[in-house]
């Protein structure tokens, strides 16, 4: 709760020293922060494969596979319930 408190407070300053209509893309930002933080807290997955790949041919040497994990904490879900609640929010505004 307080990281979306935090977050939603950050991208009113910035809309305030950058002008751009808080409303409108506060959804946006966080959306992208939930998908940047969730990308960043994972291990495993595309990324992790392609490594593990280069690796394998360099050393001639097959190495296992690495099942995609995230540790997500409460950044995370305080980026989640700030997209939630700013996506609401946009819906009951525009309709």
């Amino acid at each position: 709760m307080v990281s979306a408190v935090v977050i939603g407070l950050l991208v009113w300053g910035a809309s305030v020293l950058i002008p751009f209509p808080y409303s409108e893309w506060s959804f946006f930002i966080g959306l992208g922060l939930a998908v940047v933080l969730f990308y960043f807290s994972s291990s495993g997955g595309t990324l992790s494969k392609g490594a593990t790949l280069e690796a394998s041919e360099a050393v001639w040497k097959v190495q296992k596979e690495n099942e995609m994990k995230t540790n997500v904490g409460g950044v995370f879900y305080g980026a989640v319930l700030y997209t939630v609640i700013s996506f609401v929010v946009m819906i009951v505004t525009y309709f």
